[in-house]
């Protein structure tokens, strides 16, 4: 999973207009048509900067770093109307003129502008979804703090504005959740998320207080005391009036449609996506099969589900030690950068990853996620995250969640998350010159991206020759294809956690924790977890359009710089830029 979140950055006037006419056009462009394109642009990000500062401080623009986001109703209202004005100031060009960068930029911004007025109009996920502010009220610190864009003492500042800000940002939280609207499992969610910016205050910020002077180190000690007792006040509330009174339905139900087509960025029906998810995972399990028969020395005949269990059981006996999974993980990031060095199948990041304990704000809905600075801060340090086993965990949990994250499985989540998953692709994607489609970045292309990496370095030869490699691998195909699945029945097919854990656990072969792990996720997002399986299918059709394209010219680090090239578009526009083809 990446962390976009998630994923861009926004720049001065005169920056933001060099940079979003990039590409030449393949006919004439029209200078009016793109200028008048490069200025609505301009002034979306520099909209979207303002009324969201911490995704801005994310993105690279730091000319909001000690303002918080208005989260009232008015301020959405204001916004939908910036909204509103874009899209009939886009619906005036011509894009057919634009060049062909631009072409693709338009329509990318075309999709956000109608995905941003089905989330406030009609999803309305400000009045029931507690996690979004969860995750402003700690990126706020966290995105200050965690890299060195400025000198500390600019950014402790920043921090200072932010904490000041606090109390009144978390009692408008106060009034525009409406507790019988919200899912109770995102009420619970929310309680546990809360309390870990305090962490973020006490570890990251007041640690390093001596960095200020004596005035301003006493401005922000008042002011995270004040913060604080905010926070405390606000996890009274969650527990005792949101908590009890959550009775919202977590299900999207008639939504869906919408809600999944804005997430795989493509129109595909969804009884067609699963259609397409059924059979293909029937045909990994098949693979499955044959490799576990000659593990457990099946006889004919033998059960397929029951004797891939039983093979996966032999991969799953290989557990790391529970203190040592970070740096289990470390090892096999380690090995598989060296490997793609070897094989030389694309250019390499010359930016350092680091491997983190997941911060607490963010912990309770993945076990991991890739964080890569935004392109205006380049050559800052990639996060790859992994949560920490809870420590009140009993040990019976500890060993499931250890036999999914088994020592074969340690080297999928390092390929998918950070080589060369996450962190390569999302390096190549931070060279391309627009800002625009770096804001406007495709979930299915950046997830699609991590899965293919998985089935790379297979291919390539990294643990081929182990069955319990290829194995483990199998299954982390089968797991984004289940994902789809899991999705649809979850939010359209009504399934119950019993439904869901049994597929899970009998169809995806996942141990207890990961099934209920998913169970959680599944319920506090909706489309996400569908474009593991969209974007893998979109990733491999692009590159076998490409070598049936090229032919004998076909090179696969051509083809891979190449592809990744053009930042996180949807796939549909990468093949377009690549071959010629028509922008939709």
């Amino acid at each position: 999973m990446t962390k976009l979140t998630r994923r861009g950055a926004l720049m001065s006037g005169g920056a933001l207009m060099a940079l979003a006419a990039c590409g030449e056009a393949q006919k004439p462009p029209a200078p009016d048509a793109n200028a008048e394109f490069d200025a609505l642009s301009k002034t979306w990000l520099d909209q979207l900067a303002s009324s969201s500062p911490v995704y801005a401080t994310q993105l690279g623009d730091h000319r909001f770093d000690a303002v918080l986001p208005d989260v009232s109703g008015a301020a959405r209202t204001a916004r939908m109307a910036q909204v509103k004005a874009t899209q009939e100031q886009l619906a005036a060009i011509d894009r057919t003129t634009l060049s062909r960068e631009n072409q693709v930029d338009a329509a990318m911004l075309v999709e956000s502008l109608e995905a941003e007025t089905f989330r406030a109009e009609e999803l309305q996920d400000w009045a029931w979804d507690p996690l979004s502010y969860a995750g402003t009220a700690g990126g706020a610190l966290y995105g200050l703090m965690a890299r060195e864009f400025a000198p500390l003492p600019e950014r402790l500042l920043s921090a200072a504005g932010r904490l000041e800000q606090f109390p009144a940002m978390l009692a408008e939280t106060r009034k525009q959740l409406v507790a019988e609207r919200v899912p109770p499992i995102h009420a619970q969610t929310y309680s546990g998320q809360n309390g870990g910016t305090v962490s973020l205050i006490d570890d990251l910020i007041l640690a390093q207080a001596s960095g200020l002077g004596p005035d301003d180190a006493a401005r922000l000690t008042r002011a995270a005391d004040a913060a604080k007792a905010a926070i405390a006040e606000h996890q009274k509330w969650i527990d005792e009036a949101l908590v009890p009174n959550a009775k919202g339905d977590f299900r999207y139900g008639p939504l869906y449609d919408k809600q999944l087509r804005y997430s795989i960025n493509a129109e595909t029906p969804r009884a067609d996506l699963l259609a397409k998810a059924r059979a293909d995972a029937e045909s990994v399990r098949d693979e499955m099969f044959e490799i576990c028969a000659k593990l457990v020395n099946a006889k004919p005949g033998a059960d397929k589900l029951a004797t891939i269990k039983a093979g996966m059981a032999i991969a799953a006996k290989d557990r790391p030690d529970p203190k040592r999974v970070i740096a289990e993980a470390t090892r096999t990031l380690e090995e598989a950068t060296a490997f793609c060095r070897q094989k030389d199948i694309i250019s390499m990041p010359d930016a350092a990853v680091k491997i983190i304990e997941m911060p607490k704000f963010q912990q309770g809905v993945a076990v991991a996620y890739c964080d890569s600075p935004g392109p205006l801060d380049r050559n800052l340090d990639t996060f790859y995250a992994i949560s920490p086993i809870p420590a009140d965990w009993p040990k019976p949990r500890v060993d499931s969640f250890l036999s999914e994250y088994n020592m074969h499985m340690l080297y999928e989540l390092s390929i998918h998350e950070a080589m060369p998953g996450h962190y390569l692709q999302l390096w190549h994607s931070n060279k391309n010159k627009s800002v625009t489609r770096a804001v406007l970045s495709s979930g299915t292309f950046v997830e699609g991206w991590a899965c293919y990496a998985e089935d790379l370095m297979i291919e390539q030869g990294f643990g081929a020759d182990s069955p319990l490699r290829r194995l483990t691998n199998l299954k982390m195909r089968l797991r984004s294809i289940t994902n789809a699945i899991l999705d649809q029945g979850v939010h359209v097919e009504n399934w119950d956690e019993a439904a869901a854990m049994k597929f899970m656990t009998g169809e995806a072969f996942q141990e207890e924790r990961e099934a209920a792990g998913k169970w959680t996720r599944a319920r506090l997002s909706s489309g996400q977890l569908s474009t593991y399986f969209v974007g893998w299918g979109e990733h491999h059709a692009l590159r076998k359009h490409a070598e049936t394209t090229w032919g004998a010219d076909f090179n696969l680090k051509t083809y891979h710089d190449t592809a990744l090239s053009h930042g996180s578009p949807p796939a549909r526009f990468v093949r377009a830029l690549m071959f010629e083809e028509a922008i939709a």
